[in-house]
């Protein structure tokens, strides 16, 4: 395959800050308070001899090249070294070493209102934005109005941008910044100021951006948001590379670190209430209360991994201590390890709703699930018709579960050893045929 030209190029780029402690010696007595202001001399000469210097690399040794017309997000944890890389690309910051070489105009959105004069109104902004990035006056006003419907603050685009709230702010300065023909856009974790409805909207211009040949790098904590909008992703920690590939790889690298770090393990195959602490939703047990659930095998065997051609039998047991008005109903709802949605279960027949204790269970055959990893919630809810519903208890994360694939189960991916995307792997009915050609074709 013909790689793609080179739109950034990084080799070796560091970044180092001197960080100074002052070890501020507060005064022990009456007497040193009162005397202070005549010892300054004295006092700034003892907390010089204890300041202390020390050197901290906010980048280290990071390399990396990006194709034109990619779409790549920066993903780590805070103090990876996300914003150095970004002020440096965008260059606001000079690299303490290192080389970095940029092919186009670059625009950046690094923080509500980058670039934007407060007293200034929307409409004054975006001409001066427009300047900024070296565009004539008559190029941006043939931009204008895209970039003003874009935004949705036509109402308010004469009025100072100081007034505007932060999502008002976001908006205009996206668009300003993604309709006024950048070949390098760089997004910072603004974007989730602004609603779904207007991410949405973002997620699609990055695609008509990379689309006619444009690059957008996009920083975000939110790994849903990564695998909508971007085809590759950058992993740093500690100001180094850890990974850059698929989104799928260095985002699994990234949510690995942070489940190490924090002592937490992924693989959960029991869930206990009294014991196992998670976050609830919509709670009220006057009804109905949650004994237990687990993940097992065929054989009724407790697990928390299983290969891809294994059917995955999810168990909740609870326990209805009053009769209830309406029908119980019992719910899974699976998503995977970044947290998006895969599907939601219910059983077909009505639930139960007298007093009694109850165990249901629902299977996910094989190769219904992706490779992957995947948390399970566990709901019971009381449906009143039409969107009028509650939840008795919801547990978040409840059943954490791993599907893993060896190279030889699965033969539709004839001899494929890379990721297949997606959180589902469908057993759909294929068919061939083969027209038989005309005797009159040539």
């Amino acid at each position: 395959m013909k790689s793609k030209p080179l739109s950034i190029e990084v080799d070796d780029l560091s970044k180092s800050y001197v960080i100074t402690h002052n070890a501020r010696r507060q005064p022990r007595t009456l007497r040193e308070l009162l005397t202070s202001p005549f010892k300054r001399p004295v006092i700034e000469a003892e907390m010089a001899e204890e300041s202390k210097k020390e050197t901290f690399w906010a980048l280290k040794d990071v390399s990396f090249n990006i194709g034109e017309g990619e779409r790549i997000a920066i993903i780590g944890g805070n103090g990876a070294g996300k914003s150095t890389l970004l002020k440096i690309l965008s260059r606001i910051t000079e690299p303490t070493k290192g080389k970095v070489t940029i092919r186009g105009r670059v625009s950046s959105l690094l923080e509500v209102g980058t670039g934007f004069h407060p007293e200034l109104t929307g409409r004054e902004n975006i001409f001066l934005n427009g300047s900024i990035l070296g565009m004539r006056r008559s190029e941006v006003a043939a931009k204008f109005d895209q970039i003003v419907d874009f935004s949705g603050v036509e109402k308010f685009i004469d009025t100072p941008v100081k007034h505007y709230s932060s999502g008002m702010y976001v908006r205009l300065a996206f668009s300003v910044s993604a309709w006024l023909d950048p070949d390098i856009l760089i997004v910072d974790e603004v974007l989730s100021v602004g609603d779904q409805a207007f991410q949405r909207k973002c997620a699609e211009r990055m695609k008509e951006l990379t689309g006619a040949g444009r690059t957008v790098l996009f920083v975000s904590h939110s790994m849903a948001a990564v695998k909508s909008m971007c085809e590759k992703a950058l992993y740093l920690q500690h100001g180094e590379v850890r990974s850059f590939g698929s989104v799928e790889e260095a985002a699994s690298k990234y949510l690995q670190s942070i489940d190490s770090s924090s002592g937490d393990v992924w693989h959960k195959g029991k869930f206990d209430p009294l014991v196992d602490h998670v976050t609830q939703y919509g709670f009220d047990d006057s009804f109905v209360q949650c004994i237990s659930a687990y993940a097992c095998d065929e054989h009724n065997t407790v697990r928390s991994s299983f290969s891809i051609g294994e059917r995955v039998r999810l168990v909740l047991k609870y326990r209805i201590s009053q009769e209830s008005p309406s029908n119980i109903v019992p719910n899974f709802h699976v998503s995977d390890e970044f947290g998006s949605p895969v599907f939601v279960s219910y059983p077909e027949e009505f639930s139960p709703n007298e007093i009694g204790l109850y165990t249901v269970q629902c299977n996910i055959y094989p190769f219904l699930l992706n490779a992957g990893k995947y948390s399970v919630m566990l709901v019971m809810s009381s449906f009143y018709g039409g969107l009028e519903y509650r939840h008795h208890f919801s547990y978040e994360a409840a059943l954490r579960i791993e599907i893993t694939e060896e190279g030889s189960v699965d033969k539709r991916r004839h001899g494929w050893a890379g990721i297949i995307p997606g959180a589902v792997r469908p057993r759909l009915e294929w068919h061939y045929s083969q027209e038989l050609a005309s005797e009159t074709e040539t």
